[in-house]
């Protein structure tokens, strides 16, 4: 028989968090424990920052941490090998860069039990320390950055397509095929929509609040949003159902200055389409700007605008740049492994 020796396992997929690691660990040691208890595994993508060696000293500290090498180096694949090791009953992902209340598991697993989901999340709650990550972590919180993406935006709480992190049954996840290993970026998006295909239901709460950091600078939030496009191609590709507006929209946006900036070198007329094109779709992101930055401060009000221009932009490159791809059969190196 399996016995299991604990309630949650907490699965935490790293790489290179020097940083950030020492204080993740205090938060989720500062836990309320579910009865049961619950052990945390950190499943490092081989980290060569001084990462794995704060990780090993502090596992004399707390003796439920366990460390697993991810030599993949990618996320679904460490989530694989962390529920595999698991000894709970249920499984909860958490991440480095997040701050959890101290309620987090204990209201994740009274939810998951009290609405039967195979999926449950909290609302993360972008925040920044810097001019630059307030600005970013503000224009998070726009539905014309984010779309419906409602995890986004802390102010749901319900049934949706899919949720930060996650609180599964562990018997469940082993049953409908755990994390799709060939999705590299938006893993839980695909693993959510699996559930529900298969009768499930994915529900998030407004009651749990998690700190969430978006990146410091704009070239790392080009970068994440760029890969989120490109892997979002196969999981469409995968499960056409899915698609929606929030998906396109940043493609069809791309397209069109693309398509306008090469006409307008045969047309002048094309020309002026193309700076009303540009003139409109920067009037609608400062209006939004100041409406967040107005709630805010209104000194984020420039770089808030221009993060959903960010945004946009490298979400839409990504997609087409996986589009190209998926057509030519080519696997670029550099969105095939996991990145921060």
């Amino acid at each position: 028989m399996d016995i299991r020796e604990n309630k949650v396992s907490v699965l935490i997929p790293c790489r290179n968090e020097v940083e950030a690691i020492e204080t993740c660990l205090k938060n989720v040691f500062s836990f309320e424990s579910p009865e049961g208890g619950f052990e945390v595994i950190i499943i490092d993508g081989m980290s060569d920052d001084g990462t794995r060696e704060i990780i090993s000293e502090k596992m004399k500290d707390y003796p439920d941490l366990i460390l697993i090498d991810n030599p993949e180096r990618t996320i679904p694949h460490a989530m694989n090998l962390g529920i595999r090791k698991a000894r709970g009953e249920y499984i909860i992902r958490t991440d480095v860069r997040c701050i959890h209340p101290e309620n987090y598991l204990c209201e994740l697993i009274e939810l998951s039990e009290q609405s039967k989901a195979d999926n449950v999340g909290a609302v993360l709650e972008p925040e920044g320390k810097t001019y630059v990550q307030k600005s970013i972590a503000t224009a998070y919180k726009s539905p014309l950055s984010m779309g419906s993406a409602l995890r986004d935006r802390g102010d749901f709480t319900g049934e949706t397509d899919a949720v930060y992190g996650g609180c599964f049954k562990k018997e469940r996840l082993l049953e409908i095929g755990m994390y799709d290993e060939e999705m590299i970026k938006n893993e839980d998006d695909e693993l959510s929509f699996r559930l529900r295909e298969n009768g499930g239901k994915v529900i998030q709460t407004g009651r749990v609040k998690v700190k969430y950091f978006p990146r410091k600078n704009f070239l790392h939030l080009f970068k994440q949003f760029m890969q989120y496009g490109y892997w979002k191609v196969p999981v469409l590709k995968k499960h056409p159902t899915q698609a929606s507006l929030r998906h396109l929209a940043p493609t069809s946006l791309v397209l069109g200055f693309l398509v306008l900036s090469f006409a307008a070198i045969f047309n002048k007329y094309a020309r002026v389409g193309t700076g009303l094109y540009v003139i409109s779709y920067f009037l609608i992101l400062c209006l939004e700007s100041i409406r967040l930055s107005y709630k805010k401060d209104l000194k984020l009000f420039p770089l808030i605008a221009f993060s959903m221009a960010i945004i946009h932009i490298g979400y839409g490159v990504g997609f087409l740049i996986g589009v190209l791809c998926s057509l030519f059969n080519v696997k670029p190196k550099w969105f095939e492994t996991l990145t921060r």
